[in-house]
């Protein structure tokens, strides 16, 4: 299979298999099984594995070998859908059934050639043309795979492009990673931040605290509206995604029908604290933000938590501090409970998070600082983030203009 032809991958590969279903078992052996969990960074993360155990059989089937390509198959995000990872891990491993196993025929194709031509905007278009969408997961075929046209000129050609690809990469991935270390250590800043402020130590007070619970302060803790979303357009609800850890998304909403004075009950106002009440990640159960100035009528929905305080005793942003670090965060993740894959809390644990208040004076002086303290890391943040997105378009530039001449080089 001489020259630049374009081949369908399935004439490249020995096999290709989805992975498996099973999620428990008695007999056999430990073995880790690869979740998109364990997928960091376009490679395998072994420090957290999952391990079932496996009879030989099934072994013989599932496990993964040096030079498998691994596809994943379905997930929520598009973007993840179809995008292919070498398996290059230091042990067994078997493989769920949110992948597809690629086993490329050595012979025919390097592996190394295979993953960097999936990883290319001409490949993405190919499977996001042919992605399936339903229930909000993503889904891509192995029958969609395998007949994508790879360009495929001999081995030693296909050699000579992964070493000037990974020789360029090289370099990139080292500005990705020294770039990815400074988000880490924003967000390491970050949790100090917050946890001076919430035990007084970021701006000067006179630590004399009130120990509370937040029900003995609260105005009132409600859950939100019950009904789903019905409209195109209408009365505003915001999804449950619209708050993320201090922050509101304002404009992550869908529709009622109706009118807003239907749903008065259930809106939004300024000053609200609201808190995830479930979510299918721990992580974002019990989080919450506050409702800005100037929102549009909203209401929320039935999995927040809408939380008024009286703000000559309380602030709102101080709340959102409180709960989001410290005793307070710890408290909520000490209550999550989690049935049929969902993770939530209720409206009474809520009640219960526990605050250390200091004065009105005091609140204001620690909301100030912190605001100014994120407002810098936040800057940082989008500066990181724009050269990341920059390292990937350059990196898509080069993968494109690499494949685009391949394939011209048999015109």
């Amino acid at each position: 299979m001489s020259g630049h032809s374009l081949v369908p991958l399935r004439d490249l590969i020995l096999e290709s298999q989805n992975g498996l279903t099973k999620r428990s078992g008695a007999d056999g052996m430990e073995t880790p099984v690869l979740r998109l969990a364990n997928i960091t960074a376009g490679s395998i993360d072994e420090s957290d594995p999952r391990e079932i155990r496996l009879t030989a059989k099934e072994l013989a089937k599932y496990a993964l070998q040096l030079g498998d390509l691994v596809c994943i198959r379905v997930n929520g995000s598009k973007a993840l859908v179809g995008r292919v990872i070498q398996f290059r891990a230091n042990r067994v491993w078997a493989y769920c059934d949110h992948f597809i196993r690629l086993r490329p025929n050595q012979a025919l194709v390097d592996h190394r050639y295979l993953a960097h031509y999936f990883n290319s905007q001409t490949v993405r278009r190919h499977i996001e043309l042919n992605m399936v969408s339903s229930a909000g997961q993503n889904t891509v075929s192995q029958g969609t795979m395998l007949d994508i046209p790879v360009p495929c000129p001999g081995l030693e050609v296909q050699r000579e492009i992964v070493a000037e690809l990974e020789k360029q990469f090289s370099r990139l991935d080292e500005a990705v990673a020294n770039l990815q270390r400074v988000k880490a250590n924003l967000k390491r800043y970050k949790a100090s931040v917050l946890k001076a402020a919430v035990e007084g130590h970021l701006v000067e007070t006179g630590g004399c605290w009130r120990q509370v619970k937040l029900g003995e302060v609260a105005m009132s803790v409600r859950n939100g509206y019950s009904h789903k979303p019905d409209a195109e357009s209408g009365t505003r609800i915001f999804r449950i995604s619209a708050v993320r850890p201090m922050e509101l998304a304002a404009d992550d909403v869908r529709y009622l029908s109706g009118s807003t004075a239907d749903y008065d009950t259930f809106l939004a106002v300024a000053g609200d604290v609201l808190f995830t009440r479930y979510n299918g990640s721990r992580d974002y159960v019990g989080v919450c933000a506050q409702v800005p100035k100037g929102l549009p009528p909203t209401v929320y929905p039935d999995k927040l938590i809408r939380v008024r305080v009286p703000i000559d005793k309380l602030l709102p942003a101080f709340l959102v501090i409180s709960a989001s670090t410290g005793q307070g965060r710890e408290f909520i993740e000490s209550m999550i409970r989690t049935t049929a894959g969902q993770s939530g809390v209720s409206g009474s644990d809520i009640k219960a998070i526990p605050l250390s208040i200091p004065t009105m004076a005091e609140q204001t002086r620690i909301v100030a600082e912190v605001d100014r303290h994120l407002s810098i890391i936040r800057e940082v943040e989008a500066e990181v983030d724009a050269n990341l997105k920059r390292a990937q378009a350059l990196r898509q530039s080069v993968l494109s203009i690499t494949f685009q001449a391949i394939k011209e080089t048999d015109q």
